[in-house]
């Protein structure tokens, strides 16, 4: 009946907990509330823009441009012409077909398409930080939670031992010092549950502003999820796969792109073009002429007094920054996957040593109440044991969510995490 009496509470929270919502519903709510996803995306469709209009420098153009008038001119009957009004047009279609740029145009559309490449990576590496906040944050109102409740129960507890203390003293069975002591211990306790509320409120309101909505029942974590097995392959995967460093890698193209781009300067340009006017003069009433031309237009600038040598000397120096940067990259990918492969096996250690921990803390605990109960043991010891408890049951608390979050970061790097 007893032990029935204990799962009470326990079935009585089943159905919240069935009813909270999982790590993968809280992953969702913020990939859908994000901002950063918001501007990343908006990013990528500027960087698809720049491709579009890349690519249309070299198709042809169309143009139209006129205009008309009216008027009244007199010369005086020079050439005898008398005064007459008139009304001056001049009318111009053009197209032009670019045949041959240099390689600007193939320099362009290649720096675009790295931009937009750059942008994808850029919206994945920021949907992969959004997750791994995301199980940060539910990790940490879970972890919040259950730690301010085990500081309820050591406030409550620590309230009664502090009142039993006073009992015992007004009886004579204890001395003054034991009582303050109890006192003492008893405004600790309220003290650590008041610091518990307030990472508990912290927590909540992270939730809400990753999530976009209050932390409700919210599902214990799940099982880890697979992470690579092994260092060498973390790091592989990193090399291959990590949005960051793929950024990097794909800037080393986008600026060889740009140094074709400032070589294809010093080049000619050759396009088709086709041009029809039309016109009526304002000074020879009656006049018309109208005219259609085909043929092929080319420029190019044999001197441009060192403008072309200087974009080359800017676009080698791109380069080599960018060559750099992909270098530094890859050194600092390479320690975070270190560091978050440590933090794993460390949390993985974290985990089973806080376990231990609170369980012989727990142990230690009865036994304390119990030799406590027969004189065996002072108040004060009782005190420390509970104070103990507490603590190594919220180090275990803390080393679950902490292990998860490890677990997730590891993945992120390696390139590992998917919507």
């Amino acid at each position: 009946m007893r032990r029935l009496m204990m799962l009470l509470p326990l079935l009585a929270a089943a159905p919240a907990w069935a009813q909270g919502q999982d790590l993968d519903a809280t992953i969702a709510d913020a990939l859908a509330h994000a901002p950063v996803l918001a501007e990343a995306q908006a990013g990528e469709a500027q960087a698809q823009a720049r491709l579009d209009g890349a690519k249309a420098q070299g198709n042809p153009m169309l143009s139209v441009e006129g205009q008309i008038g009216a008027g009244r001119i007199d010369n005086g009957v020079f050439f005898g012409f008398t005064a007459r009004n008139v009304t001056p047009l001049a009318l111009r279609a053009g197209a032009e077909m670019p045949l041959y740029a240099g390689g600007r145009v193939a320099a362009a559309i290649d720096q675009a398409r790295g931009g937009q490449a750059v942008a994808a990576l850029a919206l994945a590496d920021a949907r992969s930080r959004v997750m791994v906040g995301a199980v940060a944050a539910h990790a940490e109102v879970l972890a919040a939670r259950r730690i301010e409740a085990r500081y309820q129960q050591l406030a409550s507890e620590l309230a009664e031992v502090e009142r039993q203390a006073k009992l015992r003293f007004q009886a004579g069975e204890i001395p003054a010092s034991d009582l303050a002591a109890a006192t003492a211990r008893r405004a600790e306790g309220e003290a650590g549950l008041a610091a518990a509320q307030g990472r508990r409120i912290t927590a909540e309101a992270q939730y809400s502003r990753m999530t976009g909505h209050e932390a409700g029942a919210l599902a214990p974590l799940p099982a880890l999820p697979v992470t690579p097995p092994t260092l060498d392959e973390a790091l592989d995967g990193a090399q291959h796969s990590n949005p960051m460093l793929a950024q990097a890698e794909k800037g080393i193209d986008i600026a060889r792109a740009g140094l074709r781009g400032a070589k294809a300067e010093s080049l000619p340009t050759i396009g088709a073009f086709a041009e029809a006017t039309r016109s009526r003069d304002q000074f020879f009433p009656d006049y018309r002429a109208d005219a259609m031309a085909v043929g092929v237009r080319g420029r190019w600038t044999l001197f441009a007094g060192g403008r072309t040598a200087a974009k080359i000397h800017e676009a080698d120096a791109t380069l080599d920054a960018s060559e750099a940067r992909a270098r530094e990259a890859r050194e600092q990918i390479d320690a975070a996957v270190i560091s978050a492969w440590t933090n794993l096996k460390t949390a993985n250690l974290m985990v089973e040593a806080s376990a231990a921990r609170s369980a012989a803390t727990a142990q230690a605990l009865r036994s304390v109440q119990l030799e406590a109960k027969v004189g065996a043991k002072p108040t004060l010891a009782v005190l420390d044991a509970e104070r103990e408890a507490a603590a190594a049951d919220a180090a275990a608390i803390e080393a679950e969510g902490q292990r998860m979050v490890a677990a997730w970061q590891l993945n992120a790097l390696a390139g590992q995490i998917t919507p």
